[in-house]
């Protein structure tokens, strides 16, 4: 029995290049519906080799459906059961980037990455604490920057879902792959002053 095919499947879109500290601007990617739920192998790429953000929502035709937020180096891959799916991009590249996607059916085992950028604020003797959202499917955390001097002044909190602290150690301090999130309810990043850094959440996706 043949498998309900998606109405749309594969897309091109020329993305404008990103200016950095701006919002990132999405662009519909691909919207494609079928007349029932069947796993589908999502490849996103960018055939310019730079990196994007990638956006995707899927239903499977029953109840509420879910949604992932995927930073891409160059190309990603992941699986979804899925009757409905949207898929949006945003450039992370200074300079113009062709990103598309491919949708087969099938099932394959993946795993992703989503980040966040972020600059340490001071005020007076006192480092200010940055939340950070923690997206869909995210398992571990770490932070990173270009100075791997100033890692033992960076803070990394996470607190469970009533508010308390269940992390609380230094950048020079985190394991490998990153902190497990567990029942995370918030993290929090507290960077040096002017510090440029990076939070990757590691996704099971």
């Amino acid at each position: 029995m043949a498998l309900p095919r998606l109405s749309r499947r594969s897309h091109q879109e020329k993305l404008a290049p990103y200016i950095d500290g701006a919002d990132l601007a999405f662009v519909d990617l691909l919207r494609g519906e079928a007349c029932g739920g069947a796993w589908r192998i999502v490849e996103a790429y960018s055939a310019s080799g730079g990196p994007f953000e990638l956006h995707a929502a899927w239903s499977g035709g029953e109840g509420a459906g879910q949604e992932a937020k995927i930073t891409v180096p160059r190309a990603t891959r992941f699986a979804v059961f899925a009757a409905s799916l949207s898929l949006k991009a945003a450039n992370l590249s200074g300079s113009e980037n062709r990103v598309g996607c491919n949708v087969a059916d099938g099932y394959c085992v993946s795993a992703n990455q989503y980040e966040v950028r972020g600059v340490g604020i001071q005020l007076a003797a006192e480092l200010v604490s940055l939340p950070l959202t923690i997206p869909p499917f995210a398992t571990h955390f770490r932070v990173d920057c270009a100075d791997d001097a100033q890692l033992p002044g960076l803070a990394i909190k996470v607190y469970d879902g009533v508010g308390n602290v269940t992390v609380d150690l230094t950048g020079d301090k985190q394991p490998s792959p990153g902190v497990p999130l567990g029942a995370a309810g918030k993290v929090e990043v507290a960077a040096p002053a002017d510090l440029r850094f990076r939070g990757v959440f590691l996704l099971s996706i």
